[in-house]
């Protein structure tokens, strides 16, 4: 069956043409040709004219002492392409397959010549990529519930020694109130409400399977405005609680770009006379928090409160003898 030569010009243009590849009008006609579309050069100037009444973003440009014409990309630049294509190809939660999709079809967007060019990406990321699936079906339920305003229950699970899965609590369903999805540390993770345990609960999406979007309205507790979401999630290291507290880190110079990496750049550093530099913050003491300022033993030190300094003391002390007890 003959295509209508329209529609045919329109797939041509968009898909073989960009600013740096336009087609002249005897390429173009030959291309139409093979399609069993006939076309002269009068014709074909009248059927571009139309498409560019139409609002089709084509442009005529010189070739020689020919017309050509192209298809302009003005939605995404290959730069805010490439961008989008390398924060998926970085990110360890999106499956292998996954990831080789989505890249394709971003890719696309920005018309053959442009796919090439980001398909032949160069850049290569040291990430071990998630193999769990269930991450997006998870997710599209777990959207559904935010729409709807009602629960959700799912099987979670951790793994063993060997990779295995180890479901918990026994293999029974969680049911929760969901509050936002939160992405932290190349992790997506459910920021929810426990109406059972009257407590707020973080789950990772990864280790999420079978979820599924209950009838039961949400309760008022799990109401959070964006704006209590976002003092969250600043304050919290890794997605795990623990105590709040305002700190007063005294640190080197080199650590002024960490500083403002893990806390802002509202942080408020001052220099001090010893040549070094001070921050008040507001942490929450955790496991995770010492993670991250262990990293830095000759560079940082806390300066108050003193609680805290002697929780620091402790936590270096169970560095060095296994002070099990130690939290």
């Amino acid at each position: 069956m003959q295509k209508n030569k329209m529609l045919l010009l329109i797939e041509i243009l968009n898909h073989e043409t960009d600013s740096e590849h336009p087609i002249t009008t005897n390429a173009l006609i030959e291309k139409l040709s093979k399609y069993n579309v006939p076309c002269e050069r009068r014709t074909l100037a009248r059927d571009i004219s139309q498409l560019i009444e139409m609002n089709y973003p084509i442009r005529i440009v010189k070739s020689g002492h020919s017309n050509a014409f192209y298809m302009e990309h003005s939605s995404f630049s290959i730069s805010e392409l490439k961008i989008i294509i390398d924060a998926i190809q970085a990110s360890a939660v999106i499956p292998e397959e996954t990831t080789n999709s989505l890249t394709e079809k971003i890719a696309e967007l920005g018309g053959h010549y442009c796919a090439e060019l980001l398909q032949n990406n160069r850049i290569r990321f040291n990430i071990r990529k998630q193999t769990n699936n269930c991450v997006w079906d998870s997710i599209a339920v777990i959207e559904e519930s935010f729409k709807s305003q009602t629960q959700i229950s799912f099987l979670y699970f951790k793994h063993d020694e060997n990779g295995k899965k180890v479901y918990q609590r026994n293999k029974q369903r969680y049911v929760v109130d969901p509050i936002a999805l939160i992405y932290e540390n190349d992790n997506y993770y459910l920021r929810c409400y426990n109406q059972e345990r009257k407590d707020y609960r973080n789950y990772r999406i990864d280790r999420m399977e079978n979820t599924q979007r209950l009838d039961t309205i949400i309760c008022d507790e799990a109401l959070i405005s964006p704006a209590e979401l976002a003092t969250y999630t600043a304050r919290t290291f890794k997605m795990f609680g623990g105590d709040e507290t305002d700190v007063e880190l005294e640190f080197t110079g080199g650590l002024i770009d960490v500083i403002f990496d893990q806390f802002g750049f509202e942080t408020i550093i001052q220099r001090q006379e010893n040549g070094l530099y001070s921050a008040k913050v507001r942490v929450q003491i955790s496991r995770t928090f010492w993670g991250w300022y262990f990293q830095f033993p000759d560079q940082i030190r806390i300066i108050s409160p003193k609680s805290a300094a002697e929780k620091c003391k402790e936590w270096a002390n169970h560095a060095l003898h296994g002070d099990k007890n130690s939290k």
